[in-house]
C-alpha cells in the first residue's frame, strides 16, 4: 500500500486578514446575512464563491461559466495578496476552541487512490446529482478551499507518537495564526515544514486508516474527477482535518414536520400500537437517550421509548423513517420531501429543548421529533461493515470555515508536494 496522508503546499489568507477572510460555510446564512456580509466585508471567502455580487454578470449558477467567475475571483484574492501559498510542501496543525470543545488535528491531504481502496471508510450514501456539480465545480475552479472531516480511532498506528509530536509542537512555539471570530470561536494555526520538523511526518506514516465523519460528496465527487483527470497534478489529493474520533462533538439531528394533518392524540394512539415500541410517556426533565425518541408539539411533549435493542444495530433515525415518517407521513424521499425539515442539535439539553419549541411557534400544523445523537462507536462499526446512516443522522462538530485552508490542484501552477 501507498501513504494515505501527505503533505501538500498550503494557500491561506496572511495573518493579518485571517479573521476576514475565512468565513462559516454560505448555507450556514439566510439571505439578509449573506447579504450583510458580501456588502460590509470585501475580504470574506465568500465574494469568491458569490462573484455576482459585486460584479455584473449574468450567469446562471452552478453552471461551468459560473464556476469560472468563481476562479477569476481566487485569482484577484491572490493578486491583491489575500491568499498566499507556503514555500513548500507541508501540514498544518489546526486548534479550534469553542464555548464547549476544543478539537486539535492535522490539515494534510489525503491519497485519493488509497482512499478508495479502503484507506478511508465512509457510512452516507451520496446523490450522483450533487457528485456530478461538485466534480465540474472542483474541475473548473482547480481549488478545495473546505477540508473534509476525518476521524482516527483510538489504537490506530502509531497513535501515541502522532499525540505526542502534535503536543509537542503546540507547546514549542506560538501559532503562525491566530484568531477569534463573532461566534466565540478561537482559530489557531501552526505551520509545519516536514524538511525542519521530521517527526510529524514520520509519526503520520503508519496511519492507514480514517473514518469520514463529514464531506461524503466532496470526496465521491473528488474520486470522480480523479478518474475523469488522471494526467492533471495534483488531482489524486483531498483537503482534510484529521483528529481523533473521541474528541469530535455528535449531537442530535432532528426532524420537524410540516403540514401535520394528525391530530397529536390520533399519532400517539397510533405509534402506541408499533410493535417495537414498548411505551409512549409524558416527557418529563430526563436526558434523551438511545431507544427515545421525543416528540415535540405546541399541544404538549411526549417520549417514545423503544424496545430493547438486543443486537445493538439500530440507529433511532432508521427506525423513524421506516416506522413513523415512511407509513404515517407518507414521506418517501427525506433529503427532497418539502414537509421534512432537519434541526441541528445542541450541546446543552435546556437549549436544545428551547431552540426546538421556538421553532414551532406560530405553527401548529408542526411537530418535531427529537433524536439522541448516534455514538461514534455506532458510526465506526457501520462504517466497517461498508453499510450506511439513513440520510442526516449526525451533525458532526467541529465545522471548519471555508477559505481558512486551501489546495490547489490541476492546471493551475503551484509546487509538487513531496
Amino acid at each position: 500500500m501507498g501513504r494515505l496522508v501527505r503533505p501538500f503546499r498550503l494557500v491561506q489568507p496572511p495573518r493579518h486578514l485571517a479573521h476576514l477572510v475565512a468565513s462559516r460555510s454560505y448555507l450556514s446564512y439566510n439571505i439578509n446575512e449573506l447579504q450583510d456580509k458580501l456588502e460590509r466585508n470585501p475580504y470574506s471567502y465568500l465574494q469568491v464563491i458569490n462573484p455576482d455580487a459585486t460584479n455584473d454578470i449574468n450567469i446562471r449558477r452552478g453552471t461551468i461559466d459560473f464556476f469560472r467567475e468563481v476562479r477569476k475571483e481566487y485569482d484577484k484574492f491572490l493578486e491583491k495578496g489575500w491568499f498566499e501559498g507556503t514555500d513548500g510542501a507541508g501540514y498544518a496543525i489546526y486548534r479550534q476552541v469553542t464555548p464547549e470543545a476544543t478539537y486539535t488535528g492535522i490539515i494534510a491531504v489525503l491519497d485519493l487512490v488509497e482512499c478508495e481502496s479502503g484507506g478511508l471508510l465512509t457510512h452516507e450514501l451520496t446523490l450522483e446529482k450533487r457528485e456530478e456539480l461538485f466534480a465540474t465545480y472542483m474541475q473548473t475552479v482547480g481549488f478545495h478551499a473546505e477540508p473534509i472531516l476525518c476521524a482516527r480511532n483510538s489504537g490506530h498506528k502509531g497513535e501515541q507518537e502522532l499525540d505526542r509530536c502534535i503536543s509537542e509542537l503546540l507547546l514549542s512555539r506560538e501559532a503562525d495564526c491566530d484568531f477569534s471570530t463573532t461566534d466565540c470561536i478561537r482559530h489557531s494555526v501552526w505551520w509545519v515544514n516536514p524538511e525542519l520538523e521530521v517527526e510529524l511526518d514520520q509519526a503520520l506514516g503508519p496511519l492507514d486508516k480514517l473514518y469520514l465523519a463529514d464531506g461524503h460528496h466532496r470526496l465521491a465527487s473528488s474520486i470522480k474527477m480523479m478518474h475523469r483527470n488522471p494526467n492533471e497534478p495534483g488531482v489524486d489529493r483531498i483537503l482534510a482535518f484529521i483528529l481523533p474520533a473521541r474528541k469530535l462533538s455528535i449531537l442530535g439531528y432532528h426532524r420537524e414536520i410540516r403540514d401535520l394533518d394528525f391530530e397529536i392524540d390520533k399519532l400517539l394512539d397510533i405509534v402506541k400500537q408499533i410493535d417495537s415500541v414498548y411505551k409512549v410517556e409524558a416527557l418529563d426533565n430526563r436526558e434523551s437517550c438511545p431507544g427515545c425518541i421525543d416528540i415535540i408539539s405546541n399541544q404538549g411533549d411526549w417520549r417514545i421509548i423503544l424496545e430493547k435493542d438486543i443486537d445493538s444495530t439500530r440507529i433511532d433515525a432508521g427506525w423513524l423513517g421506516d416506522n413513523i415518517l415512511g407509513p404515517l407521513f407518507k414521506i418517501e424521499d427525506p433529503r427532497n420531501d418539502p414537509n421534512l425539515k432537519y434541526i441541528s442539535g445542541s450541546h446543552s439539553k435546556v437549549e436544545n429543548y428551547n431552540k426546538l419549541k421556538s421553532t414551532l411557534e406560530g405553527h401548529s400544523d408542526r411537530i418535531i421529533f427529537s433524536l439522541h445523537p448516534v455514538h461514534i462507536d455506532q458510526i465506526i462499526n457501520i462504517s466497517n461493515a461498508g453499510k450506511t446512516l439513513p440520510p442526516k443522522s449526525t451533525w458532526i462538530e467541529p465545522k471548519l470555515r471555508s477559505g481558512l485552508f486551501v489546495y490547489e490542484f490541476g492546471m493551475h501552477p503551484h509546487p509538487q508536494e513531496g
